[in-house]
């Protein structure tokens, strides 16, 4: 069988390509600058669940020549870098404060935030869904729940931006620009933390300090990691995985009206836009052995990058059926699988759930309203700035999903 070659670090390389999709078509691999990319989705399942394969994040880092310094400590005491027991205990005391009872206490603030960002550009028709909605949106969201006071917010959210440089192929490039967002967050923390422990509040930086099982707690380094970590993916992936929501709908507009008329639909549509369209782009292992798996052996310390945008569009489970919110479907896997299953799913899905059925009310016919620059594919993806015009409308009340307890 053929295996094509993919410059997956290319800054222009998209995974929606027709290259890409004419590489899945002659194998479930192809070769890249570092290793193999995973193209179907049935591979792509059972190597993300390997534990033969490991999370390679700081592999990727040494690959940039990037082996110590504040950036790399942060990485190699991040959540998702961790294996084994580190990473079980890591989990297993944030999973005691960061619970879906705090994400379904914040649904109410998250469609008054909805509601109340699209009334600043309601009237005129047009916005740049990103810098309008998206990103604002999301960090208000994190920020509320972390316990940000409302005066930091926009600092928090600047380092948080600064930060999202270090899921990419040009971590070297900006690490001081990296690192200086993390000097300057790390201090914030620090001192968000000293006054938590002072006077608890009803936020999860207060639950993470009082989070104990069998007598252990989270250190004040592993807090500050954690909360950076939280801020992180809680602004950067859901801002951008909100962008594609958009993009995707605005290219399949019966697909919007449906969800303003039925918003009770919203759950499979967060699934149908992840899966069409996913934020995170990769999903990246290494073997920590040699392994065989099908007809592909794989050395040891050879990088596996899952590239998600062909798994979730393989004809041979999704049958080249397009965007439909109506379908049940197999699961994508964005979130990831087994281990390092994403712990703010459960978030995520929260704010695209309580934010698309409102905006599909309001924001009628949206259609692009001038170019879409695009960030660099290798890590997670979207576009930059989203300029829209739509058809203003306002129904009394506006329609909302019913209150939930959870999605999918």
């Amino acid at each position: 069988m053929t295996v094509a070659y993919l410059d997956i670090e290319d800054p222009d390389f998209r995974p929606d390509s027709a290259d890409v999709h004419k590489a899945r078509e002659a194998n479930w691999y192809a070769r890249t600058p570092r290793g193999y990319a995973v193209l179907r989705y049935e591979p792509a399942a059972e190597l993300i669940a390997d534990r033969r394969l490991r999370q390679s994040t700081l592999d990727f880092f040494h690959a940039q020549g990037i082996t110590s310094g504040p950036l790399y400590d942060f990485m190699r005491r991040f959540l998702p870098c961790l294996e084994g027991e580190d990473h079980a205990r890591l989990r297993g005391l944030v999973s005691k404060a960061f619970t879906r009872r705090s994400v379904d206490a914040l649904r109410p603030f998250m469609r008054q935030v909805t509601h109340e960002l699209v009334d600043t550009f309601h009237a005129s028709g047009r916005c740049d869904f990103i810098t309008d909605f998206a990103e604002p949106y999301s960090a208000r969201i994190i920020c509320s729940l972390l316990g940000v006071p409302e005066e930091q917010h926009d600092s928090f959210r600047g380092w948080g931006d600064d930060l999202s440089l270090m899921v990419s192929n040009f971590v070297a490039q900006h690490r001081d620009r990296i690192e200086t967002a993390l000097a300057g967050l790390g201090s914030a923390v620090d001192a968000l933390l000293a006054k938590r422990r002072e006077a608890p509040q009803d936020d999860l930086i207060s639950r993470l300090i009082a989070a104990e099982e069998a007598g252990d707690r989270l250190t004040s380094e592993e807090l500050r990691v954690m909360v950076i970590g939280l801020m992180l993916a809680g602004q950067d992936a859901t801002q951008h995985q909100l962008g594609l929501a958009m993009t995707t709908f605005m290219k399949h507009p019966e697909q919007w009206a449906l969800l303003a008329e039925q918003p009770e639909l919203v759950d499979r549509a967060i699934e149908e836009s992840m899966r069409v369209s996913p934020a995170s782009t990769v999903i990246m292992r290494i073997a920590d052995e040699d392994i065989v798996y099908r007809d592909l052996e794989i050395k040891e310390g050879t990088f596996v990058s899952v590239l998600l945008d062909p798994a979730h569009n393989d004809p041979a489970v999704f049958n080249g059926e397009g965007f439909d919110i109506t379908k049940q479907r197999a699961t994508q896997l964005t979130f990831g699988v087994g281990l390092h299953y994403c712990l703010g799913a459960a978030l995520a899905r929260a704010e695209m759930g309580e934010a698309l059925p409102i905006l599909a009310s309001r924001l009628h016919s949206p259609e692009p309203d001038g170019p879409v620059p695009w960030r660099p594919t290798v890590g997670v993806t979207g576009p930059i700035t989203l300029p829209i015009r739509f058809v203003p409308h306002s129904p009394t009340p506006a329609p909302t999903a019913p209150p939930r307890t959870g999605a999918v």
